[in-house]
């Protein structure tokens, strides 16, 4: 009993000094620097989101800088940034808008279509000025030629805008080793739904959510708990012979994944754990860990439509599917995967292997 006391003390020292596991699950080349001049106007109206607006009046404005350095003393509340930049030829994969720290609220749109928020608008201000902006730019959204980047900040309290950088645009290397891309609009409830794992639920009146982002960031303020994500695809004849791997990057906090009603995997931090309660090189950490699944040959079908469920428990602050790639990979394809992400020492799991043994 009191080797077994002095073993949990250990264990809340290592938590304090050593931390969690790093997991870097992006590998983020830069398409785009776009940092400098952007137009700029106080004020807020809805029409400023669309890429034809005409924002040939507006003053310029350098990114990353807080407005208040910029002539805008003591302005505190709504002002939007717009960049118009150009793509030659439509991207085949989403990009990702490194948007660096904005005080305190913003919303992004990409021509005139919501990437992602963060903080909270009016009447629910909620400041989000110490996080790093990073939102996931479906294909679809961009047009070849003319482009624009709109952004929706407010500040309610001391300086206010882009502060800091990084301020590009990116292609995620690690998308491109996915056989399929799953990123993009799934359906989405909070709270429990019985059966909801099961190819034949009916989640029709379910919302539309964007995967990657926090679910705090597309519409559920505040939200902590249990919540479903449901997705479907169609496998290829290419892929019906290979061993295939389901990627769900990261996810805060728990999960438990699906393919057809069958659970592949999920990871928790609880103290019951399986081997199903694993991800990327076997971690046990709950919102750093990348979520790496088998599925298995006998649960997809061949000939129709295979559906993926995801129950996600979030235990506070931000929750959901936040960080890609989400895909299906090859299993070859999964093994350059791991060699491209950097995954340090996880003393807290060799701990816990220690604490239970």
């Amino acid at each position: 009993m009191i080797a077994k006391t002095l073993k949990y003390f250990a264990l809340i020292t290592i938590l304090l000094l050593a931390g969690s596991a790093l997991v870097n699950s992006q590998i983020l080349q830069e398409e785009q620097y776009l940092e400098g001049n952007w137009k700029f106007s106080i004020g807020d109206n809805e029409q400023w989101k669309n890429p034809d607006f005409d924002d040939s009046q507006w003053q310029h404005i350098r990114v990353p800088a807080s407005w208040e350095s910029q002539g805008y003393n003591d302005y505190n509340g709504f002002a939007w940034y717009r960049k118009t930049i150009r793509l030659d030829i439509i991207p085949d994969h989403d990009l990702i808008l490194r948007l660096g720290n904005i005080d305190d609220a913003d919303e992004v749109f990409v021509n005139g279509k919501l990437v992602g928020k963060s903080g909270g608008m009016p009447p629910n201000t909620q400041t989000a000025y110490d996080k790093q902006r990073q939102y996931t730019v479906p294909s679809a959204y961009w047009r070849s030629g003319k482009n624009v980047i709109a952004i929706r900040v407010y500040d309610f309290y001391n300086n206010g805008g882009i502060l800091s950088g990084p301020v590009s645009l990116n292609t995620n290397l690690t998308n491109k080793l996915l056989s399929i891309n799953l990123a993009g609009t799934w359906k989405f409830a909070v709270h429990n739904h019985k059966d909801a794992e099961k190819s034949h639920y009916d989640d029709s009146n379910w919302s539309n959510i964007n995967v990657p982002a926090f679910w705090e960031s597309e519409g559920w303020d505040g939200f902590d708990g249990v919540a479903w994500y449901r997705t479907s695809f169609i496998l290829p004849r290419k892929l019906q012979n290979e061993e295939l791997i389901l990627l769900l990057g990261k996810i805060d906090d728990e999960d438990k994944t699906y393919v057809n009603g069958t659970r592949i995997g999920g990871v928790s931090p609880g103290a019951t754990r399986s081997s199903l309660a694993r991800g990327i090189n076997g971690s046990y950490q709950a919102y750093t860990t990348i979520r790496a699944y088998k599925i298995p040959n006998s649960v997809v079908t061949t000939n129709g439509k295979n559906t993926i469920a995801v129950r996600v428990v979030d235990s506070g602050i931000d929750g959901g599917i936040y960080e890609g790639p989400v895909g299906i990979m090859t299993r070859e394809q999964f093994e350059r995967f791991k060699k491209l992400v950097k995954k340090e020492p996880n003393y807290m799991d060799q701990f816990w292997e220690w604490l239970n043994n």
